[in-house]
């Protein structure tokens, strides 16, 4: 690629990041504390390193099913985590701020 070419693929970028693609959070887990706010939640799976984002799922989807399909393998989802898990976690971080509270 030269200079040329990259920096007509950085204007590319640049022009449809300008647009509202992607702008909104195409993430199931809408109870999640980092829904909608990409640098956060991208962030957290870097430093635990455990999986990729629900968002981004879908890229790494489509190469390993090429992949598995050459080495005439199979692929299974792995299942979500329970939305209330949101609503145990929302009610912890209370009951911790009224201990925290009481304590002080």
């Amino acid at each position: 690629m030269t200079k040329e070419e990259y920096y007509q693929l950085i204007s590319g970028i640049r022009a449809r990041l300008a647009t509202d693609d992607c702008k909104k959070c195409p993430c199931p887990k809408t109870n999640c504390a980092w829904h909608g706010d990409c640098y956060t939640c991208v962030r957290q799976h870097r430093m635990n390193g455990n999986h990729v984002p629900n968002c981004l799922q879908f890229i790494l989807d489509e190469k390993v099913a090429k992949m598995a399909e050459v080495a005439e393998m199979t692929v299974a989802k792995k299942p979500h985590t329970p939305s209330d898990y949101w609503d145990y976690v929302r009610k912890r971080d209370a009951e911790v701020a009224a201990q925290m509270k009481v304590s002080n």
